[in-house]
């Protein structure tokens, strides 16, 4: 009569599965690894010079801008014109 596991709370649909790592430190090594990857091509581009710096620096920012939402993405394409203008004003001479 007095059941100490009710069948509720053992079925394996109501126990979520244990995860070796949890989400928040998958992402943080994903992450890790994405900054490791670019540092390493800006570091590249650096020695062959401004130009091919500046063409890494582009392929990052359109990759960053493609996986946003479209919203986001219209938010980001206009602070990126925003800080190109600050750029170009501060060293117009």
């Amino acid at each position: 009569m007095n059941n100490p596991d009710p069948p509720a709370t053992t079925a394996p649909w109501n126990n979520p599965p244990e995860r070796r790592k949890p989400l928040r430190r998958k992402r943080a090594e994903k992450l890790a690894r994405r900054a490791e990857h670019w540092g390493a091509r800006l570091a590249e581009a650096r020695a062959e010079g401004p130009d091919m710096e500046a063409a890494v620096l582009f392929d990052r920012l359109r990759g960053e801008l493609d996986r946003l939402p479209q919203a986001a993405r219209e938010r980001a394409y206009e602070d990126v014109v925003q800080a190109l203008e600050r750029i170009r004003e501060t060293h117009a001479q």
